[in-house]
């Protein structure tokens, strides 16, 4: 099935293919394709399917699922995944839809990584999240990108908890960010999207030369959250106190962590937070609160835009024209793409800890690589290439 938008006018041009078990799906039966994609969680997929059969409403659950966004202007987004549960509806007043009884069917779907969902049990001892991404993409066949420069853990049980979690906890207690794209398990540093995120895009307001309402990233709607604490972040000092082995009392603070983006200047609160926190060394309380500061963001932000495709969590967005200190880079760290009968939006999550538009940190490493095409093999969805690419520690 593909989903060509030659007379949406209002729309950036696209393309969406569709194949649930490798068989494409007939245009005209859907209704809406939505990709959301998030730090930390499974790729999501929900196809809103009209007039089913009610024989393929259960043909259809844990089946191999595969939508493929195409765009001119870049590289465009693959989804590989497995329908995890379908919710049809039938609704006696509505009649039929395409001949069924079923008006309505939709479609839920995660990504190529609910594959370790399974509870299991292990002991990580002095370890790097580089090590365990190579484990897993060994164990599920997939390909992997991951900075080698994290912090050694000294220990982490996984005790029935699967894969999955022990990934992501293991990323969040280094200061770093995970997903898996298409068959690709994708880790960044939040702290330094430009030397270490995935491709960039350009989110511009009515104010920039570009008039046409029709190019990618045109922004529709920006809704805000600024301040050094609040709901949804926070920039707040925080210190964790430690007694060394020689029984000093030594102290780790995050005024020493600021900064260290190289971009702009950082926003932190006169107030310190005192961490109750234990640490095995300065070193490790250190890893702590950077831990800690990858994940708090004072300015946070969701803006609706003409559709994007090509960007994801990790990737660094430039938001310009609005002529304020906050334009220039900002983090992405969710962006859902909604596709309804050739409409194409992308909504993003984003979010930053500093002001000001010069960046005059260290070149961008060009870090991310293009991953390996998937192939699904006996129903699973597995990487046509294992290779491993380690992001350079220079």
């Amino acid at each position: 099935m593909t989903v060509v938008t030659t007379t949406q006018t209002s729309a950036p041009k696209h393309s969406v293919d569709v194949s649930i078990d490798g068989v494409g799906v007939d245009y005209s039966s859907i209704a809406k394709v939505e990709v959301s994609l998030r730090e930390n969680e499974h790729d999501l997929v929900t196809l809103v399917l009209m007039g089913i059969s009610p024989l393929a409403i259960t043909d259809y659950v844990d089946r191999p699922i595969k939508v493929t966004v195409k765009v001119p202007y870049g590289e465009g987004f693959t989804f590989c995944g497995y329908v995890n549960h379908v919710n049809p509806t039938h609704k006696v007043s509505s009649g039929k839809a395409n001949r069924s009884l079923f008006q309505e069917a939709h479609l839920y779907c995660l990504g190529a990584s609910s594959r370790m969902r399974g509870k299991t049990n292990r002991v990580w001892n002095d370890f790097k999240v580089k090590g365990m991404v190579e484990e897993f993409s060994r164990i599920y066949n997939f390909s992997y990108s991951c900075p080698d420069s994290s912090p050694v853990l000294p220990r982490m049980v996984q005790r029935n908890m699967s894969d999955w979690e022990a990934l992501t906890r293991a990323c969040a207690q280094s200061g770093l960010a995970v997903n898996v794209h298409g068959t690709e398990i994708h880790v960044w540093d939040p702290v330094h999207p430009i030397r270490y995120g995935a491709p960039s895009a350009n989110l511009t307001t009515i104010e920039t030369k570009e008039k046409s309402s029709t190019m990618p990233g045109r922004i529709m709607e920006f809704d805000g959250t600024f301040g050094t604490s609040h709901a949804y972040g926070s920039a707040s000092a925080e210190s964790i106190a430690i007694l060394d082995d020689n029984g000093m009392l030594l102290k780790a603070k995050t005024e020493n962590l600021m900064g260290s983006s190289k971009y702009g200047e950082a926003l932190e609160t006169e107030i310190t937070n005192a961490l109750p926190m234990e640490a095995r060394s300065l070193e490790d309380a250190q890893r702590r609160l950077r831990a800690t500061r990858a994940y708090e963001d004072a300015f946070v932000a969701t803006t609706t835009t003409s559709g994007v495709a090509g960007v994801m969590p990790g990737s660094a967005v430039n938001i310009e024209g609005f002529n304020g200190d906050f334009d220039g880079l900002w983090l992405v760290r969710s962006m859902d793409m909604k596709f309804n009968r050739g409409h194409f939006i992308t909504e993003f999550g984003l979010g930053r800890s500093n002001t000001g538009k010069v960046y005059y940190g260290q070149s961008s490493l060009d870090a991310y690589e293009i991953a390996p095409n998937p192939r699904l093999d006996n129903g699973k969805w597995r990487t046509t290439l294992r290779r491993g690419h380690v992001y350079s520690t220079n």
